[in-house]
């Protein structure tokens, strides 16, 4: 592993696993193949004693709130008047805006607290359900949305059949690359 080799030019390494913690979550297939392999990551790191912080963000706001959550536009700007709801939409989710996230993960890296961590970013203030993101954005705009839902049996359906990008199908990769 190129790090091991860098011996002590490298004091912290941070694997770019922004998101969920993938010890955490409970996907379903194709995602639990991208898990597996962070987490594979994550132990071939911890064996060979590389020092490390595991940020873990949560959502990217800029990604998800612009299309008030609605994953199925995420990147379309804000929905005109009808926004899809994944389920009954009472899941929560954590939304952090980016220069947040890259405030605190380089100060993470001289942080002591941090090392050999899984940094987690939850502020209480941002942990919100798609019903409540829409119900105020509702009261916002003035004005109201027309759902669609699709039911988690319908979603758990999409992903399976869903095409190679849409799914996150990765390549099985040995934990030595």
């Amino acid at each position: 592993m190129a790090i091991k080799e860098a011996g002590n030019v490298i004091k912290r390494f941070l694997p770019s696993e922004f998101g969920s913690d993938p010890e955490r979550v409970h996907p379903v297939d194709p995602a639990t193949t991208l898990y597996a392999g962070k987490i594979s990551l994550r132990r071939l790191i911890e064996a060979e004693g590389i020092p490390h912080t595991y940020v873990c963000c949560n959502g990217f706001a800029e990604t998800y709130l612009v299309s008030i959550g609605d994953v199925t536009a995420v990147g379309a700007g804000p929905p005109s008047d009808k926004i899809t709801v994944l389920g009954d939409g009472d899941a929560n989710g954590v939304f952090v805006v980016e220069e947040d996230i890259a405030a605190y993960t380089v100060r993470a890296i001289d942080d002591t607290r941090t090392l050999n961590k899984i940094m987690y970013m939850r502020p209480p203030v941002n942990i919100v359900s798609h019903n409540e993101l829409i119900a105020l954005w509702e009261k916002k705009a003035e004005r109201t949305f027309q759902i669609a839902q699709i039911p988690e049996a319908d979603l758990l359906k999409l992903i399976k059949e869903a095409a190679y990008h849409l799914n996150m199908r990765c390549p099985t990769r040995s934990p030595s690359l």
